[in-house]
C-alpha cells in the first residue's frame, strides 16, 4: 500500500491510538481520587476520640481498601496501556519502514540520487525511530498528563480556594515555559537533522572511497571535514539541550515555590484560610503528581517536536510521485520478427543542460548480438538504463516486442532481461546465496554450469566451503575480475531471453573474455554487449558507435571499419597494426 503522509501507516491502529490515551485518563482519575480519600481520613482521625469505636476503625478499612483497589485497577490500567503503546508503535514502525523501502524502490535512480541516499537511509532508521517513539509518548503521555494537570488544580480548589490558587499559577507558569520550548525547538530538530545527514553523507563517501583517500595521502584533510561536520552537529544538538534543559529545572521550581506556600497557609495562616493538616496533604499530593506530569509532558513535547520534524522530512519523501510507473500489459519472450528492441528518436537527460542522449536509433533483433562501443561519456550506459526502464526519455520512444515500453509491467519487462551492471555488485552471504538471486530454486548443477560457462568456477572449485564461500559486504574479499565472473554466471542462472553486459567483463583478460563470450554464444541469447574493448565486440553482428550522446555510425565490425573513424581509431589504438 502506498502512503503519501508518515501517519498514513497508523490509520488502522486507530482504535488502539484512541483507547490507549482513554485508559491512562481514567488510570489518572484513580490517581487523582486518592489525595481526596487521605484527606478524609486525616480529618477523621482529627475528630476521632482516644478510643476509637467499630465505625471508626471500619472508615478506615474501608478507605484504606479503597485506596488499594484504586492502586490495583490504576496499575492494570497503565499495564494494558503500556503494552497497547509498545505493540501499536513497533508495528507502526515497521509497516512505516516498509513503506519507505516500498518507495524508495518505486523511485527511479534519478530521483533517488536527487533525494540523496544519506538521507534516505537517515529516513529508514533515524525519522522513523522518531515517529515511533513519538507515538509510544502520545498514546501514554498526550491524556494522562494534562488530565493529571487540570485535575489537580480542579481537586485544589475544590480541597481550598488559596490552596488552588497557589496550584494554578504555579502550573501556569510552567505551562508558559513548555509553551517556549515547544517554539524554539522545531527548526533546531530540522536542522540537526540536516546535519546528521552531512555525517552520513561523508561518513559513506570515506567508506566507499577509502582506496582513493589513502592513495593521494587525503586521510588527514577527511578527517578535519568530519570533524568540522561533527562539530556543528554538536553545537546544534548543545543549543537544543540548553533549551530543553531549562524545562525541568524551571518547572520544579515554580512547583517548590507553589509547595512553599501551601506550608505556609498550612501552618501560618490556618487561622484565616481554613486550610487544615488534611488540606495541606491533599494539596501537597496533588503537587507532586503534577511535578510529575509536568516532567512526563516535557519529554512528551521534546518527543513530539523531534517526531513532528521527522514527519515533515518523511511526508517529502512519501509525496515524491515515482517517474517510472508501471505498464498494463505482460511481457512476454521476444518473438521472430520483431524488433526486441527498437528506440525511436529518443533523447534522455540526467537534469542538467546538456542531454545525456539525443535523438537515438537504435534497434535489437532476436538472438542477434549488439555491440555498444564509445569513449567515456558517450551515452552507452545511459542507453541501458534506457532498455531497463531506468529512466525515460524526454522525448521519443523505446519499444519492446513493438510496443512501447512504457505500455510494460516493470517487473514483467526485467524479467525477460539479465543484466551485468558496469560496477560489479556483490551482497553479504555466500557464492551460492548471490547466485540464487538469479534463479531461487537453481540445482546445484545449474549453479556449476552457469559458474563454468562465466569462468567463475576455476577459482569457486578452489574454495574448501565451494559454494558456500563467504562474500563479505560488496564482495570485498573477492577480486575485481572474480566479482565480474560471479555476476555473469548469475546472469547466465537466471536463463532469461536476453542479456546485457555492460562493460563487464573489463576486468578479464583478453583470452579468458574470449572464452566467456564464446560460453554465452552457445546459449543462443539475444546479447547486447557494452565495452570499451573493440575486440570484445568485433564479432557482434550489429556494432552501434557512440559519441557525444548520439550515434555517429552503426554495422558491421568490417564496415565500420571503412566508414568510421572513431570506431577504427580505436580498434587500431588496441591491436598493433602494422
Amino acid at each position: 500500500m502506498n502512503y503519501k503522509t508518515a501517519l498514513g501507516p497508523l490509520k488502522k491502529y486507530r482504535v488502539k491510538v484512541i483507547f490507549a490515551p482513554l485508559f491512562k485518563a481514567f488510570e489518572a482519575v484513580c490517581e487523582l481520587l486518592v489525595p481526596i480519600i487521605v484527606k478524609m481520613m486525616i480529618d477523621h482521625l482529627k475528630t476521632m476520640p482516644a478510643e476509637a469505636t467499630t465505625d471508626d476503625v471500619l472508615f478506615m478499612l474501608y478507605r484504606s481498601l479503597l485506596i488499594l483497589g484504586l492502586a490495583v485497577v490504576g496499575f492494570g490500567v497503565t499495564m494494558i496501556t503500556q503494552y497497547l503503546a509498545a505493540r501499536v508503535s513497533a508495528d507502526y514502525a515497521y509497516d512505516l519502514k516498509k513503506a519507505l523501502y516500498e518507495q524508495l524502490d518505486s523511485l527511479s535512480t534519478r530521483q533517488i540520487e536527487g533525494f540523496g541516499t544519506s538521507k534516505t537511509l537517515t529516513l529508514i532508521n533515524n525519522d522513523s525511530f522518531s515517529l515511533q517513539t513519538g507515538v509510544n509518548m502520545f498514546m501514554r503521555l498526550f491524556v494522562r498528563s494534562p488530565f493529571i494537570l487540570v485535575g489537580s488544580v480542579i481537586a485544589s480548589f475544590l480541597v481550598n480556594v488559596y490552596a488552588g490558587l497557589i496550584v494554578l499559577g504555579a502550573l501556569l507558569l510552567s505551562s508558559i515555559v513548555t509553551a517556549l520550548v515547544m517554539i524554539l525547538t522545531p527548526k533546531r530538530y530540522a536542522s540537526i537533522q540536516s546535519e546528521l545527514d552531512n555525517i552520513s553523507t561523508l561518513s559513506e563517501d570515506s567508506l566507499s572511497g577509502a582506496r582513493v583517500i589513502r592513495a593521494f595521502n587525503k586521510e588527514s584533510d577527511e578527517q578535519e571535514r568530519f570533524e568540522d561536520s561533527s562539530l556543528r552537529y554538536k553545537k546544534k544538538a548543545m543549543s537544543l539541550q540548553k533549551v530543553n534543559a531549562l524545562l525541568n529545572p524551571l518547572t520544579f521550581a515554580f512547583v517548590s515555590l507553589g509547595i512553599i506556600l501551601v506550608l505556609y497557609i498550612a501552618g501560618y495562616r490556618s487561622a484565616d484560610t481554613g486550610f487544615g493538616v488534611g488540606d495541606a496533604v491533599a494539596v501537597m499530593s496533588y503537587f507532586t503528581q503534577s511535578l510529575a506530569a509536568l516532567i512526563a509532558f516535557s519529554r512528551l513535547v521534546t518527543s513530539l517536536t523531534k517526531a513532528a520534524s521527522s514527519k515533515k522530512r518523511i511526508d517529502a519523501f512519501l509525496a515524491m510521485d515515482a517517474d517510472i510507473t508501471d505498464g498494463e500489459f505482460e511481457a512476454e519472450e521476444p518473438k521472430e520478427g520483431t524488433h526486441v528492441f527498437e528506440i525511436k528518436d529518443a533523447s534522455l537527460s540526467y537534469g542538467g543542460e546538456d542531454a545525456a542522449l539525443k535523438h537515438i536509433n537504435f534497434q535489437v533483433d532476436k538472438g542477434k548480438k549488439i555491440g555498444l562501443i564509445g569513449g567515456t561519456g558517450s551515452g552507452k550506459s545511459s542507453l541501458i538504463n534506457m532498455l531497463e526502464r531506468f529512466l525515460d526519455p524526454f522525448e521519443g520512444e523505446v519499444f519492446y516486442n513493438g510496443k512501447p515500453l512504457s505500455s510494460y509491467k516493470l517487473a514483467s519487462l526485467r524479467s525477460q532481461i539479465a543484466l551485468v551492471s558496469q560496477k560489479p555488485q556483490l551482497y553479504k552471504g555466500t557464492i551460492r546465496s548471490n547466485l540464487l538471486l538469479g534463479k531461487k530454486d537453481a540445482t546445484e548443477e545449474e549453479m556449476v554450469e552457469a559458474l563454468k560457462d562465466s569462468l567463475a568456477y576455476e577459482f569457486v572449485s578452489k574454495f574448501p566451503e565451494g559454494l558456500d564461500h563467504e562474500v563479505q559486504e560488496a564482495g570485498t574479499n573477492l577480486s575485481g575480475g572474480q566479482k565480474q565472473r560471479v555476476l555473469i554466471a548469475r546472469a547466465l542462472l537466471s536463463a532469461r531471453p536476453i542479456l546485457i553486459l555492460d562493460d563487464s567483463t573489463s576486468a578479464l583478460d583478453y583470452k579468458s573474455d574470449l572464452s566467456v563470450r564464446q560460453n554465452i554464444a552457445k546459449r543462443n541469447l539475444t546479447t547486447i554487449l557494452v565495452s570499451q574493448r573493440a575486440t570484445s565486440i568485433k564479432d557482434c553482428d550489429c556494432i552501434y558507435v557512440l559519441d557525444g550522446g548520439e550515434v555517429n555510425a552503426f554495422g558491421t565490425h568490417d564496415e565500420l571499419l571503412e566508414k568510421c573513424s572513431i570506431y577504427r581509431e580505436i580498434f587500431e589504438s588496441q591491436v598493433a597494426v602494422k
